[in-house]
């Protein structure tokens, strides 16, 4: 059965926090001065605010959600196809990171 209310706070540890703030900062280096990412822009500045407030729980809109559970499902995919063809150094590298981002979508995002 489908949930009716989602809960929109989320409580996360200081490693997530930390975590999720680098990802979005990288996004945000990516994406921002290009004006056909203005709405997204908006909502990755608006996450990396709450992100790296010291507020417990931080509570979340629905489109900010869906782009950290989008983000990180494909950065988790991305990081699985180059480990599969990685040295065994770089496999070394990413695999702490994939544990990381899989954990966060496991605990947080999935239902």
């Amino acid at each position: 059965m489908k949930k009716l209310f989602k809960n929109y706070l989320y409580d996360f540890s200081s490693s997530e926090k930390k975590i999720l703030a680098t990802m979005v900062k990288q996004i945000l280096r990516q994406i921002e001065g290009d004006e056909k990412y203005f709405n997204e822009i908006r909502i990755y500045k608006s996450l990396s605010e709450k992100l790296q407030s010291s507020q417990t729980p931080i509570k979340l809109t629905k489109e900010e959600i869906k782009r950290l559970e989008l983000q990180l499902s494909e950065n988790a995919k991305v990081l699985k196809g180059k480990i599969k063809r990685s040295i065994f150094f770089l496999k070394w590298l990413y695999k702490p990171l994939l544990n990381q981002y899989e954990s966060i979508l496991n605990k947080h995002f999935k239902d």
